[in-house]
């Protein structure tokens, strides 16, 4: 069993099949979207001239819009200039490009295609093959950023930082310690602290609340009830943003009953998530082109190794600029939209933070847990002292006075 430090933050995709996987790292929004586009275009070319109608070379983006995280932005059917365009790849094995061109420039389309069944040949052809067969696969798809949050007591001074006002949450408990006397009272606690924190900052957002290790308790009957009577008593009808389980085989519960060793309930939890995410308008909502440019041209900096922030004044409005968003204003906004997402980390209450964003959450995480963690789980006493820290590593968590020596080894590298 592997505590969490902290938090962990990894991104995953739902398609269209309920089936869940891995999502990239880097994933490229504007050609992705720019491939969904072409397919939508070219196989409604190919409709219209089945039927004797001229194919619209004019408008390639017809009456799609941009579905997305994303909740500010122009429709993609108000734009104007400049338009999107596929352009070929350069060598075998490149990527498709999107770039910015006059309005002339329009996705090329063929007005008389071959059947149905060469279309999407044809367009393989055209375009970049790996990217036109995930346009596909991906065209109803959902990408998720995942944060796994520490639940010990130590970690709540740092969790008010990434918690943000949409999303979903999912609260974890282990229904062991609600069906013991003698851990039952902590185990409230520590559900209504997580209970409260989430209505205060995110108050409109659904939230499941899921209990572990179901096949330790499944023997005794009744236990369920007790579990759901406890929580309902907790809850006490205040928190309305709590998701209700389909519970066909177990009736009317409150939580959602898991276990990830004999994997019961999987599949039930992560349909509710998925219906959740879906339903949220939050997630269709439209964003700009430019945005995901914006977005897509930030991110690629992840690949630098050595790059784990941006600064806004010297790097953030210059990348703005060359995408189409030389606005000061539509920068920030755009940057806190994506805060809100998971993408990246950008606070603003202090002119400092204001200028640093963010592209690898996990590494402010990590360097804050290396000095907020739990002794008692967490921390090596015998690495300390076999580099001479001993006396440091306990003034630090006992006292919260710590040397500079200190930090310096925790934060090397």
């Amino acid at each position: 069993w592997d505590s969490t430090v902290g938090a962990e933050v990894s991104e995953g995709k739902v398609l269209e099949n309920r089936e869940w996987m891995k999502s990239d790292q880097h994933c490229d929004f504007t050609s992705r979207f720019a491939a969904r586009l072409m397919l939508t275009h070219a196989y409604s070319v190919h409709e219209n001239s089945s039927v004797g109608q001229l194919p619209n070379v004019t408008n390639p983006f017809g009456s799609v819009k941009a579905k997305w995280k994303g909740d500010i932005g122009e429709n993609i059917e108000n734009v104007s200039t400049p338009v999107l365009t596929l352009m070929k790849p350069k060598r075998q094995g490149d990527k498709s490009k999107v770039s910015e061109n006059v309005p002339d420039k329009r996705v090329k389309t063929k007005s008389h295609p071959a059947k149905t069944g060469n279309l999407d040949a044809d367009i393989v052809r055209e375009y970049d093959e790996t990217l036109v067969m995930d346009a596909k696969r991906d065209a109803n798809s959902l990408t998720l950023s995942l944060w796994d949050f520490g639940g010990q007591q130590v970690f709540y001074s740092m969790h008010h930082i990434f918690l943000t006002k949409s999303g979903i949450y999912v609260l974890v408990f282990d229904i062991r310690e609600l069906l013991e006397p003698d851990t039952r009272n902590e185990a409230n606690i520590y559900l209504l602290f997580w209970l409260r924190s989430i209505k205060l900052h995110a108050p409109s957002v659904s939230m499941l609340l899921v209990g572990t290790f179901f096949a330790d308790m499944m023997e005794e009957k009744g236990n369920l009830r007790l579990i759901d009577k406890i929580l309902r008593e907790l809850t006490n009808g205040s928190f309305e943003q709590i998701v209700f389980p389909d519970n066909i085989e177990h009736g009317d519960l409150i939580f959602f009953p898991i276990d990830n060793k004999e994997r019961l309930g999987i599949d039930r939890l992560r349909r509710a998530v998925e219906h959740c995410a879906r339903d949220d308008p939050v997630s269709s909502q439209e964003v700009s082109i430019r945005w995901m440019a914006f977005l897509d041209r930030i991110l690629s900096e992840k690949q630098n190794e050595t790059k784990e922030y941006l600064t806004f004044s010297d790097e953030v409005k210059i990348i703005g600029a060359i995408v189409g968003i030389p606005s000061v204003g539509e920068q920030e906004e755009a940057l806190s939209f994506f805060h809100e997402r998971g993408f990246l980390i950008h606070m603003t209450s202090t002119e400092i933070l204001k200028n640093i964003v963010i592209i690898k959450p996990q590494w402010l995480i990590d360097a804050l847990s290396k000095v907020i963690r739990d002794g008692s789980i967490h921390i090596d006493f015998q690495e300390f002292k076999t580099v001479g820290l001993a006396e440091d590593v306990i003034s630090t968590f006992e006292t919260a006075l710590t040397s500079r020596d200190f930090l310096e080894y925790v934060w090397k590298g």
